[in-house]
């Protein structure tokens, strides 16, 4: 009996090291510890998700404000590099309509403003931006290219420059009409001459050579930084599968910056010249903000493009020269006036000493003949 009494309390103690043994073993959870969520990929419901550059489906934007962005889980490609500016960041506070928007200060780096930045949207005819650059990537400006059969493949409520089936121009020449009155018709006669460089073979076929230079289009896109777009034609007409962001659209016109003759044209109110039979042209930019005429006229503004169809509305990619730095303004999915009044409201607050005129609310402007131009 007096051994039994003994052994219990040893068995005991013993009982109590094994159970403490077991809780340092790993078997029991650290409540302190705590793994994150894999986030899920996010589709629109009203249409069907489009597949990245990766093969994967992307997130549509959540609407909200850039600190709020930055301060998420998980973040796309430029997202990341919006992400690393935050430090450097001089936010501005600006109220514009536009639901798609991304400000920036090319010189620093720095994020001034966004708004639904990463949101795939429709270019319009800001694609023209990459189609110019994309021409300058393979064809020197002094290249002669002629009109031809692609005048029946553009639509025909786009605008146009006025080229004729058979004329000759230099590829400076098509680039002041491909930027300045927004031509479609210049754009897909520098893209089947161009594309047909690029596959050094002339003979091939029209459309063979519109297919060979988007692919440029979409090369040179990734390369300058607009990882997030898919395009599809080189005028920007709504087509399926067709897609860029705000972000990737200021990618692609600081590149455009940085190319003095492109700088020189995106920048221009008006220009003329006379072509090689003759005929004398003068072209008007379609950016108000260049208008010396306009009430929407700044005249730090710099540039570059306007663009303008039912799934785009109405956009406007600009930039302006304040203090000694170069900014950079996006904003998409407008109207035809206030895309001009949300541009300044964006630059009003990096230079308020400016006198910049009010938002209103006018009605999308008609081009002649009542019809509404698409690619503006």
């Amino acid at each position: 009996m007096m051994m039994k009494r003994r052994i219990a309390p040893a068995l005991a103690i013993l009982l109590m090291f094994s159970l403490a043994a077991c809780g340092d073993n790993g078997s029991t959870p650290d409540s302190s510890a705590t793994t994150p969520p894999t986030p899920a990929t996010i589709a629109s419901p009203d249409k069907p998700p489009l597949q990245g550059d990766d093969g994967s489906p992307r997130a549509e934007g959540d609407g909200q404000d850039f600190v709020q962005a930055s301060e998420a889980q998980t973040a796309s490609p430029h997202e990341e590099v919006n992400s690393a500016d935050t430090e450097d960041m001089e936010h501005i506070s600006a109220d514009i309509a536009a639901p798609n928007a991304y400000a920036l200060n090319i010189d620093t780096g720095s994020v001034l403003y966004e708004k639904n930045s990463n949101e795939r949207i429709a270019p319009a005819s800001t694609v023209k931006m990459l189609t110019a650059l994309t021409v300058l990537e393979y064809c020197p400006l002094d290249d002669m290219f002629t009109v031809g059969a692609e005048m029946e493949m553009i639509a025909a409520d786009s605008s146009v420059a006025w080229l004729n089936k058979g004329d000759r121009l230099t590829v400076k020449q098509l680039l002041i009409a491909l930027i300045l009155p927004s031509g479609n018709d210049a754009a897909y006669t520098l893209a089947v001459n161009a594309g047909k460089k690029i596959a050094g073979k002339h003979g091939i076929g029209t459309q063979q050579a519109i297919d060979v230079f988007v692919d440029a289009m979409n090369q040179k896109a990734k390369g300058i930084g607009a990882a997030s777009s898919n395009f599809t034609n080189p005028d920007g007409y709504d087509e399926d599968g067709q897609y860029t962001t705000a972000f990737d659209l200021a990618q692609i016109a600081k590149a455009c910056l940085a190319h003095d003759v492109l700088a020189e044209i995106m920048g221009s109110h008006k220009m003329s010249d006379t072509w090689g039979d003759g005929r004398e042209v003068a072209y008007t930019s379609t950016n108000e903000l260049l208008n010396p005429d306009s009430r929407y006229y700044y005249p730090k503004a710099v540039g570059l493009k306007t663009g303008s169809t039912e799934d785009a509305g109405s956009c406007l990619v600009s930039a302006a020269y304040i203090d000694g730095q170069t900014y950079i303004c996006v904003v998409m999915g407008s109207s035809a006036e206030i895309r001009f009044s949300d541009s300044l409201a964006v630059f009003g607050a990096v230079d308020p000493a400016a006198s910049l005129p009010q938002a209103n609310n006018t009605a999308p402007s008609a081009a002649p003949g009542g019809l509404r131009m698409r690619g503006q």
